[in-house]
């Protein structure tokens, strides 16, 4: 029985290697070039009018985003640190039984968690808090005008590199690499031993993280990439392909997940 389990391991384990190198390598592959114009070149040679235009496409496009974007951001701390007390407790309680390999799986698992949720707190947010500061700024003057439209692309483009990261194959590799390692270690210090935690490992974070990436917010990838389009002249910049939207959020009453085309 014992050889049967070992054998039952190691073939999980390979598979979850192969597995894993196939979809970073996938994930990972650079990305063809796309050709827009920069955002920032022009902004001294624009009309005041122009300036005005730019500064209320990027303020509105953000606040359209806005929303999903705070969502997301809160909804994922939340599910978090649910899932990091849940499994906190299963460790304890494993603890205090004195079953070691249930402890070590649980305990990890409480740990991604957290990582998780501080990782949701940590990252800057001005796809939340960008359209907000923007209209707040002093806008009386050209020049005021021309410093508040720098700020507004400035803010933008932020947006679209922390949009560009959630929604980008880092967490799910992250995931799978964590699960294969974590999920390796259980299944060879404690062969055969609770094998539904082992599966777990294996699964559980690539899963979560793929959700979480699927339903990361990308408004400010693609207003970033249109406003690239015309912020020197009025040829707007057309994406590669269209993409799904995907919107999530859960609360005290339950979870919502929708799909846009």
């Amino acid at each position: 029985m014992a050889e049967h389990h070992q054998k039952r391991n190691s073939a999980i384990q390979r598979v979850a290697l192969v597995l894993t190198c196939a979809i970073a390598f996938a994930l990972l592959a650079p990305p063809r070039a796309a050709n827009a114009q920069d955002a920032f070149s022009c902004i001294e040679e624009l009309t005041d009018d122009e300036v005005q235009y730019r500064i209320r496409f990027i303020e509105g496009k953000l606040q359209d985003g806005k929303k999903h974007a705070a969502r997301w951001r809160y909804s994922w701390m939340g599910v978090y640190l649910a899932l990091g007390g849940v499994t906190t407790y299963l460790a304890i309680d494993a603890n205090n039984d004195n079953n070691d390999a249930d402890y070590f799986g649980w305990g990890v698992l409480s740990l991604s968690f957290y990582a998780g949720a501080l990782l949701s707190a940590a990252i800057p947010a001005p796809d939340v808090w960008g359209a907000k500061r923007i209209r707040r700024m002093d806008g009386s003057t050209d020049v005021a005008r021309q410093a508040k439209l720098l700020y507004a692309t400035q803010t933008l483009k932020k947006a679209n590199g922390v949009q560009g990261f959630a929604a980008g194959p880092l967490g799910i590799v992250g995931g799978l690499t964590f699960g294969v390692v974590v999920g390796s270690i259980k299944a060879t210090q404690w062969k055969g031993q609770s094998p539904g935690l082992t599966a777990a490992l294996y699964i559980v974070p690539p899963f979560i993280a793929g959700i979480q990436n699927a339903t990361a917010p990308r408004e400010a990838m693609s207003a970033y990439e249109s406003y690239r389009g015309i912020a020197c002249s009025s040829h707007y910049y057309q994406q590669e392909q269209d993409s799904l939207d995907f919107d999530f959020s859960a609360g005290p009453g339950g979870a919502r997940f929708g799909i846009a085309f």
